[in-house]
């Protein structure tokens, strides 16, 4: 499997969001699997847009404080 370039947003709002969720959440809530989401992650797939604003609109409805404890 060919490695992409790794997004940085994507990479970013994933670690963001399985922190504060946990993993099994943001897999339920994208409708992806582990590997698939860590696949995105680390660039070995490209997540697709629709997905990608999902994954925002999951940011976006957590609670400000959210980003405590998320390593920058």
């Amino acid at each position: 499997m060919q490695r992409l370039p790794a997004s940085p947003l994507i990479t970013r709002a994933l670690e963001a969001a399985t922190t504060h969720l946990g993993m099994a959440e943001v897999c339920k809530r994208l409708n992806a699997t582990e590997t698939m989401i860590r696949a995105w992650a680390d660039g070995h797939a490209t997540m697709p847009e629709h997905t990608f604003l999902r994954l925002v609109d999951i940011l976006m409805d957590l609670d400000p404080k959210w980003s405590e404890g998320i390593p920058k």
